[in-house]
C-alpha cells in the first residue's frame, strides 16, 4: 500500500494504490510520456496504449499532478498510473521571447521512483542518442549562456545506437560531460550556434 511519501503509484478503482517506479519519456514541447513501470516485486509492465491523460486538479478528489490511463501488454484491463507531484505538471511560462540560439530543447528518458526521486537514463541531442553512465551534480543553477531557469544536471553520458546500448562505433566509445537543464516543464541543452559564433 502506498504511504504519505508515495507519489508514483498505479491503482484501479476502488483499489489501494500500489507504488510502483515508472519509466517515462519526456518531450521536447513538455509532454510526458509514460513507457513502464515496476511493480515492487520487480516484474516490468511494457505500456502499449495511453488512452489519456488528465491533471489531477480536474478529478473528483482534486490534486496536484497527473494522471495517466494505460493498457500494459501483460494486462489487458485499463490501469491508472498516478504521479502525484507539482514536477510532472507544471505550466510553461518561457515562451519564444526568451528562446536562444544554443538551446537546444530535448527528449530525456528518466526512472521515477515512488518517493519521486529520480534517475536520468536517456537523452537526444542533435539527433544523436546518449545512455547516461553517471549523475555527477544536480543542483539549482540557469544557464550562463543560453538563460533559462531550473535545476542542472551534470552527467557523464557515451553514445549509443538508436534502439540499444552499444557503441556507435564498435571501434571505440564516444564520452562526453554534458549538462541538462530541467526548465519548469521542458528539459534542455546548450549547444554550439556557429552562425551566432561568427556574428
Amino acid at each position: 500500500m502506498a504511504d504519505d511519501k508515495t507519489i508514483v503509484y498505479i491503482k484501479q478503482p476502488d483499489e489501494q494504490p500500489i507504488p510502483v517506479t515508472a519509466r517515462i519519456m519526456w518531450l521536447p514541447d513538455g509532454t510526458i510520456k509514460p513507457c513502464m513501470f515496476w511493480l515492487p516485486d520487480n516484474s516490468c509492465h511494457e505500456i502499449v496504449h495511453v488512452y489519456e491523460c488528465t491533471l489531477m486538479a480536474y478529478l473528483k478528489d482534486r490534486g496536484v499532478g497527473i494522471r495517466f490511463k494505460v493498457r500494459t501488454a501483460l494486462n489487458p484491463l485499463t490501469t491508472y498510473l498516478y504521479f502525484t507531484d507539482e514536477m510532472f505538471c507544471g505550466k510553461n511560462f518561457i515562451d519564444s521571447r526568451y528562446d536562444h540560439g544554443c538551446k537546444e530543447y530535448v527528449a530525456v528518458v528518466l526512472d521515477v521512483f515512488s518517493d519521486g526521486d529520480y534517475e536520468l537514463c536517456y537523452f537526444w541531442v542533435q539527433g544523436v542518442r546518449y545512455v547516461v553512465e553517471k549523475t555527477l551534480a544536480v543542483e539549482p543553477h540557469g544557464s550562463y549562456l543560453a538563460g533559462g531557469v531550473g535545476v542542472r544536471h551534470r552527467v557523464s553520458a557515451r553514445v549509443v545506437n538508436a534502439g540499444d546500448d552499444e557503441d556507435l562505433d564498435p571501434r571505440y566509445s564516444v564520452r562526453r560531460e554534458a549538462a541538462l537543464f530541467f526548465e519548469v516543464n521542458k528539459w534542455f541543452t546548450v549547444i554550439s550556434n556557429t552562425t551566432e559564433n561568427h556574428q
